[in-house]
């Protein structure tokens, strides 16, 4: 294969150039396994309390900037594969248990009220994997960062994540679990098949700065020999985002006594039956650290083409970090309750922290979108350009309003997107919609979401 007579790099061309002996990677194998995206993957973040609506919103399309968004609209990578969506209205169809974070926490991402303060509905990751032929190795996965050192309100925001009515998706916080279960693992000397024992041997590997390649150095250097310079650049791309990770997740690693591996920053979780968090991954001091792995661990999933819809979640409905990690000048003892709450227009201090808040969230989407963006695949697109991103909010303000919930769409959906770097300010609309036009990206044509059967997609937005 000569270099530059090639414009795509499949799965074919790359275990052709393999051979049948070569022990190669499976997320690396995955990530050429096709030579055009037909349709996109999925991302879908949830951030809560919403946001300052004054420095959220750019002026206009040509005005293309704003206090909260400018890291990512000015980005000269991503800043024109965003798409914001202004008019955004939270409609209850009924009268459904809980508060403004019960009812955008669910029925954001479902289109349904909430029933006993739970979804009512399936949320759309859920809808998606029973109507679309993913080819991924994982249909799904719901993960989030729980870092917060308070009893949940009530089992409802655990997760946003819904199968059915009241039936919530565990949210999955073990960074070294899906590590492994996503890239694989090198299982120590007598290590069984179980989770626990999987993610042990990751973390012991990990402590000791050991890579899943370096089981398979020898084949992937001759690889890399038998492919031209463009295909050998597509290929060093993956292995060095999956190697620059785990170096970061060792990072957080440190040998405990008797040989064992704990995290230094990154405590796990262990979930009760209850679905309430008792023990790990209560600790604040953790959240800024998790925060920017899983963002480059959803960056890494979605690029080597390993799954078809990932969701996320900030924390948990109505969440209460204290963002302490931050250092705002202005920040009470309390954000949810003495800063998100009263960003009611009346006092400055409380909006100017929003605003900080807000610039934050707006980092960690534009390390997302930057790292998507890095990952070459066919048609000499990007990993962004064949993905959806959406970033939600629970709420549209901090005091449970609900109406003007921030929407950012983020890449170019495998060309469903005709047209992205731009405002749609169509007036208002029903947040149904979201799902709706989530399901019509996805290449599942429906008319409507959740409780409006007939809602059809978001107007404005440019869609093949």
């Amino acid at each position: 294969m000569k270099s530059g007579l090639h414009t795509e790099f499949s799965r074919r061309s790359l275990m052709k150039a393999a051979g049948s002996t070569l022990a190669v990677p499976f997320f690396l194998k995955n990530a050429f396994a096709q030579t055009a995206a037909v349709n996109p993957n999925l991302v879908m973040l949830m951030q809560t309390n919403g946001q300052n609506q004054t420095g959220f919103w750019p002026a206009s399309t040509a005005a293309w900037d704003s206090p909260i968004l400018n890291k990512l609209l000015t980005d000269p990578v991503v800043g024109r594969k965003a798409t914001v969506i202004k008019g955004v209205n939270l409609q209850k169809m009924g009268n459904p248990a809980g508060n403004g974070h019960d009812w955008g926490w669910h029925g954001l991402y479902s289109g349904y009220d909430n029933v006993g303060q739970s979804g009512g509905g399936p949320s759309v990751d859920q809808t998606l994997i029973k109507k679309v032929a993913f080819t991924t190795p994982f249909k799904n996965i719901h993960c989030g960062v729980h870092a917060v050192d308070y009893r949940l309100i009530n089992p409802g925001r655990i997760s946003f994540s819904c199968e059915s009515a009241g039936r919530l998706v565990p949210c999955e916080l073990n960074l070294y679990s899906l590590y492994t279960k996503v890239f694989g693992a090198i299982p120590a000397a007598g290590t069984t098949g179980t989770p626990t024992a999987a993610t042990d041997a990751a973390m012991r590997r990990l402590a000791q700065r050991r890579s899943v390649m370096d089981a398979v150095a020898v084949d992937l250097t001759t690889l890399q020999g038998r492919v031209g310079a463009s295909e050998r650049a597509k290929i060093d791309v993956h292995l060095t985002a999956v190697r620059d990770f785990e170096k970061r997740l060792a990072a957080t690693v440190t040998p405990a006594t008797g040989g064992a591996v704990r995290p230094a920053s990154c405590s796990t979780v262990a979930p009760s039956k209850t679905g309430v968090p008792t023990t790990g991954q209560n600790n604040e001091a953790n959240a800024d650290t998790l925060n920017r792995l899983f963002m480059e661990f959803i960056a890494n999933a979605i690029g080597c083409n390993m799954v078809g819809v990932l969701s996320f979640q900030w924390g948990r409905g109505g969440e209460h970090f204290h963002y302490k990690w931050l250092n705002i000048p202005g920040m009470r003892a309390d954000f949810h309750d003495e800063i998100a709450h009263k960003d009611n227009g009346s006092d400055a201090v409380a909006a100017s922290v929003m605003v900080e808040v807000g610039k934050y969230y707006t980092e960690l989407v534009t390390d997302l979108a930057k790292r998507l963006a890095a990952f070459p695949q066919a048609n000499a697109k990007t990993a962004l350009d064949n993905s959806l991103v959406v970033w939600g909010n629970e709420l549209a303000t901090g005091p449970h309003g609900i109406n003007g919930i921030p929407i950012v769409l983020l890449g170019g959906a495998a060309g469903k997107l005709k047209t992205t770097g731009y405002l749609v300010n169509a007036g208002t609309q029903p947040h149904h919609r979201l799902g709706c036009t989530i399901h019509n990206i996805m290449g599942d044509p429906v008319k409507g979401f959740g409780s409006s059967p007939d809602c059809g997609v978001f107007t404005g937005l440019d869609l093949a």
